[in-house]
C-alpha cells in the first residue's frame, strides 16, 4: 500500500496490486476478468475511482520465476519542487514483485490472477471542482 503525506488542500488516490493463487471464487471463472499475457502492456485501463476493482488472469508465466506486475497512472498532485518539463506527464507508479514457485504449476486449472483495486484518500484539491470517475492507467 502507498502512503503520502499530503496537504490538507490536495487530493490523492493509490491503486492497490494483490497476486491471488488459485482462489476458487475468483481465478476460476475464465470468463470473468481480463487476460495479461508476459511481456504485453495494456495501455489506457480504466475502472471507476470509487470502489473500483479489476481481475486479470496471468498467461505465459513459467514455473520457478521472478515476475513484476507495474502499474502507472497520472500523478494526481505534482511535486512544486521538481521542474517539468513541456509536454511530459507526471506518472505514479506502483509494483508487485512475485515469484511463480507454486509445486502444482503444471495441475493448476485456475492460473494465477492479479487483482487490482483503487481507493481515493484527500480531499478535492480545488473546491467546487467535480470529483474524476473513472481512474486510467497502464498494467
Amino acid at each position: 500500500m502507498l502512503m503520502c503525506r499530503l496537504p490538507s488542500h490536495t487530493s490523492c488516490w493509490f491503486l492497490l496490486c494483490f497476486v491471488t493463487l488459485q482462489l476458487p471464487d475468483i481465478c476460476c471463472k475464465p470468463h470473468q476478468g481480463d487476460l495479461l499475457y508476459v511481456g504485453k502492456e495494456l495501455v489506457k485501463e480504466t475502472m471507476p475511482l470509487q470502489s473500483g476493482s479489476r481481475l486479470y488472469h496471468l498467461h505465459g508465466l513459467r514455473q520457478s520465476t521472478w515476475y513484476e506486475v507495474k502499474i502507472s497512472y497520472p500523478a494526481s498532485v505534482r511535486d512544486l519542487d521538481l521542474p517539468v518539463k513541456r509536454q511530459r506527464k507526471l506518472l505514479n507508479t506502483e509494483k508487485l514483485i512475485f515469484k511463480n514457485d507454486d509445486a502444482e504449476f503444471e495441475n493448476r486449472k485456475s492460473g494465477t490472477c492479479v487483482v487490482l483495486t483503487v481507493e481515493p484518500e484527500g480531499v478535492v484539491a480545488i473546491p467546487n471542482a467535480k470529483e474524476r470517475e473513472m481512474v486510467v492507467y497502464n498494467i
